[in-house]
């Protein structure tokens, strides 16, 4: 998205997923990118994504909104379903339909290097494998509070496992 290039290979790629009736989901992953780059995120958001993921900064900057009471109404018009993440606070799932607060899982923060892409990998995780919305966002704060107990942005395998075997219990 920062470079030309870059660009048009994503929105080459959100072209195809669609032709492809493939639904598509986008992270804004940095409220810099978001700040600096809001043309190009609009250009690739445009005509909306299936769903989107920001933390609550990014979601205010790219609405252009200074609550996130606002901010997410906003999100409503341009992507069919959102997840904010609010850090120690939990998130904000929108379904389509309906709000749903995912509760935080306490944790130590260490490092949240990590942490929104965790999120977004466990919820993706847990939708595809027919979890609902709120079972997919109460698994991904529970694996993002594991990620920012430590240094680094990863979990080994044994770890993820055990998330999994926690959640499932």
């Amino acid at each position: 998205m920062a470079s030309p290039k870059g660009l048009d290979a994503l929105k080459g790629a959100k072209k195809i997923a669609e032709k492809n009736k493939i639904e598509v989901a986008l992270t804004f992953s940095d409220p810099s990118m978001v700040k600096y780059f809001s043309k190009q995120m609009q250009e690739v958001v445009g005509a909306s994504v299936d769903l989107l993921f920001c933390n609550n900064e990014e979601a205010m900057i790219f609405t252009g909104t200074e609550t996130l009471i606002d901010a997410r109404e906003k999100l409503k018009q341009i992507a069919k379903r959102f997840v904010v993440t609010l850090g120690a606070n939990g998130a904000l799932v929108y379904d389509g339909d309906t709000f749903i607060s995912i509760e935080p899982y306490p944790a130590n923060a260490v490092d949240t290097n990590g942490a929104g892409d965790m999120f977004a990998g466990a919820f993706l995780y847990g939708i595809t494998h027919r979890h609902s919305y709120a079972g997919a966002g109460k698994l991904a704060s529970l694996a993002s509070s594991h990620v920012v107990r430590q240094w680094g942005p990863r979990l080994m395998r044994d770890h993820t496992e055990k998330i999994l075997k926690e959640f499932n219990s």
